[in-house]
């Protein structure tokens, strides 16, 4: 499984989806962020202005289950 991962503003972020407009604001530039890379179902998912954000890098990454 392949996860897009930033380091925004100092910490490690997943990247779930990046959209010109969403239906909650007017304004546009917005990017739905989860802090705890591979847990898509956190409840900590938040949508986040570009604009507001520092974006470092951004990188995709593949996982494979390493699990032995």
């Amino acid at each position: 499984m392949t996860h897009t991962v930033a380091k925004m503003n100092g910490k490690i972020v997943e990247v779930i989806r990046v959209a010109e407009t969403v239906q909650f604001s007017p304004e546009r530039g917005w990017v739905c962020i989860c802090p705890h890379v591979g847990d898509v179902n956190s409840n900590a998912i938040k949508w986040v202005r570009m604009q507001d954000q520092r974006f470092e890098w951004v990188r995709k990454f593949s996982f494979t289950n390493c699990i032995a």
